[in-house]
């Protein structure tokens, strides 16, 4: 009699011996033993498909509108992988750091993915660039002037009309001839 728990570590013993044949480049031997999985417990189809020059379709175009999002593609979106596509995928990826050859490859859509979350982040509040730090200046009244100067000052005027006094009276002097008042 086989029961649950039996058949458990039967299929157990079963895909550790795959998956060690797997690790050791004996694949082709580990495709004999092993059995197919629920599609339930397989892994998520995977998200980034390989994309080149003249692909058609509907992830060509998902392709194109993030890029166009991201500034990247100015192009007719259309889901044909030509040369404009291409392009905005080696400006993404000479941005991102990556080998740049236009190909849309795994790297290119999470780098990609990457920069959407950069792009839809808000910017940083403060920077080190923004923050400037200046001294506070208090607005202070000059200085009064000096106790001489106070004292002469009332003098200027007075000096001012000697000054004129005695040039009217050196005219009067010099004039030769009266002036008719």
């Amino acid at each position: 009699m086989i029961t649950r728990r039996t058949t458990t570590l039967h299929h157990g013993r079963r895909r550790l011996l795959v998956s060690l044949l797997a690790l050791g480049g004996l694949a082709p031997l580990a495709s004999g033993l092993a059995q197919p999985v629920p599609p339930t417990a397989q892994q998520p189809a995977d998200p980034a498909p390989l994309l080149q020059t003249e692909d058609r379709g509907p992830l060509v175009n998902q392709l194109q509108t993030e890029l166009a999002n991201l500034g990247l593609f100015s192009g007719v979106v259309n889901g044909h992988y030509g040369p404009d596509t291409a392009a905005a995928v080696r400006s993404l990826q000479a941005q991102q750091g990556l080998v740049v050859d236009g190909i849309a490859g795994p790297q290119t859509w999470r780098a990609l993915e990457a920069a959407q979350r950069a792009a839809t982040l808000p910017p940083p509040l403060l920077t080190a660039n923004l923050v400037t730090f200046t001294p506070l200046v208090v607005a202070q009244p000059n200085p009064p002037p000096p106790a001489i100067w106070l004292a002469l000052m009332p003098l200027v005027p007075i000096a001012g009309g000697a000054l004129t006094c005695l040039h009217r009276r050196r005219q009067r002097v010099s004039l030769p001839f009266k002036p008719k008042l």
